[in-house]
Formats: structure tokens, sequence, C-alpha cells
């Protein structure tokens, strides 16, 4: 079975309008540009991250990782939308594989780049939403406290990777801790 989800973007110098179709697939209505990013599972363990666009060339990023969640959003504030991946990996320092965030950045209107390969947030993730209301966009995630239980707070980027903005709340059991998150 092949998994595959996409959304398109549309970009240029004017204000981005979104509107979605459906939880694979996003367009991106501003001037004459246009963008394609979808995400496809090759094998257990390999995505690959594909851009289309309106020039001849094809970027393609491969994610050797499980993937658990694909979505973008403005977050650096520049206009153009970013990509945000869930992967479940170990890092050099945390060899247990776990949820962690990856944002890439669409160089040039051409290429995807890497812009940040979070090994961690503040506690380990669980999951994480983009709140796009805003620009530059928020990041809202669940982690697990050390107690056992669970906190929900939102993140903004700042230069070289995500800065604490706020909790929303700590301490709380998951079925909470997921419905402050969706909300």
């Amino acid at each position: 079975m092949s998994y595959r989800t996409s959304f398109l973007l549309l970009t240029g110098l004017m204000p981005i309008f979104c509107s979605c179709h459906d939880n694979n697939r996003f367009e991106w209505k501003v001037a004459q540009k246009h963008m394609e990013v979808s995400l496809n599972k090759e094998s257990d363990s390999l995505y690959v991250i594909h851009l289309n666009t309106d020039r001849p060339s094809h970027s393609t990023w491969k994610l050797p990782y499980p993937v658990y969640q694909f979505d973008y959003g403005d977050i650096t504030g520049n206009g153009v939308p970013e990509i945000i991946v869930g992967v479940i990996k170990p890092t050099r320092f945390d060899p247990k594989p776990d949820k962690r965030l990856f944002i890439y950045r669409i160089a040039d209107e051409t290429y995807i780049r890497p812009l940040w390969l979070g090994s961690r947030v503040a506690q380990p993730l669980e999951n994480f939403r983009i709140i796009r209301e805003e620009t530059p966009t928020r990041i809202r995630t669940l982690e697990r406290e050390r107690s056992g239980n669970f906190l929900v707070a939102e993140y903004i980027w700042r230069g070289f990777g995500l800065d604490f903005k706020r909790y929303l709340k700590r301490e709380v059991k998951k079925q909470e801790a997921i419905h402050i998150l969706k909300h």
C-alpha cells in the first residue's frame, strides 16, 4: 500500500491564502508561482518529500525514518511556508528512537533544504500541531513530563531554532492534553 499526502503551494510576493481540500492537500493562492509538496512512503522506514514547481527542476528529500506527521506553516514569517515533519529516530545523545520535529524550507522556490532538525523540544515529544492563525506560525506541542503526566506548550521560530513561548497546561492526563493540543 502506498502512502502519499501532499499540499500545493502557490507563492509570490502577495499574502498567502490557503484553502484546505482535505487533510492531505493544501493550496496556497498567491501570484503566479506554483509549488506542490508531497510525502511518499517508499518503505517502512523510507519517506521522500517531493517538491514540484513550474520550473523544470524537481527536488526531493529522503527521510530514512518513520514519519508520524506531515504539515506546513510559515514558521519564519517570511511569507513562504515551511514543511514540518514529525519523524521517529534516535540521536547521538539519545539513542532510543523517539519522536522528533524536523522543519524544511523551500530555497529559491526550487529546492527542499533543512531549516531545523530538532533532536528535542523541552520534554520528550508526543505530538504537535501547527497554529497558522498568526504569522509567524506557532508550533503547539504535546510533551511527556517526567512525572508521567503531560504538558502542552507553544514555540515560535527564533533565528536558528524553536524558542519556547508559553505553557498552555502542565501536569495533566493525556486525554486532557490531547484536547488542549487540538483547540
